[in-house]
């Protein structure tokens, strides 16, 4: 689940991950996503209650940033397996980077509804708010309650650092 992946920046403005026309970063390693799309989409077809076949597809399309067709594969997965945090969270996601900051935002809610201290959830709370709403009181607010639930936080050091600059600006 993309949960896992390496998060973006913390201080990182919000946007596609793809720079525009979907060209790869500078000494970024090819991806072959028409071939992987391609073949999991076939995949998909044979197998349509696989949940796990649609996050795969959903993966592919959005690490090739066509956020749209991910978020769509992710819905699908949801509507044979429901309420997956790590799908929700990466569905949400889909939502940020294509603008839609209320829909994210009401994903990421229900997921901590269901699970209140999931760590993914929370931060990308804090970066939708952040970065999609401008509502840094609310990022902040966010950001603090995963470090309260999650006290092993990976990046704990990081988002301390970008709390605390983010409260400066405050004053």
């Amino acid at each position: 689940m993309y949960m896992y992946r390496d998060l973006p920046p913390i201080g990182e403005a919000a946007g596609p991950l793809m720079p525009a026309g979907n060209q790869l970063p500078e000494n970024h390693p090819p991806i072959d996503a028409a071939g992987k799309t391609t073949a999991l989409e076939q995949m998909s077809r044979s197998n349509p209650q696989d949940a796990q076949l649609k996050v795969q597809l959903g993966n592919a399309y959005y690490d090739s940033g066509q956020y749209q067709q991910a978020a769509e594969a992710y819905e699908q997965s949801l509507q044979i397996h429901p309420k997956d945090p790590g799908v929700e969270t990466d569905l949400a996601t889909c939502y940020h980077f294509m603008g839609q900051y209320d829909k994210a935002l009401g994903i990421l809610d229900n997921v901590l509804a269901y699970s209140p201290g999931f760590a993914q959830a929370l931060f990308n709370k804090g970066l939708v708010l952040q970065a999609g709403k401008r509502d840094t009181k609310g990022a902040i607010a966010i950001w603090e309650s995963l470090l309260r639930t999650n006290p092993n936080f990976p990046r704990r050091a990081e988002l301390e650092q970008k709390i605390s600059e983010l409260t400066k600006t405050l004053k």
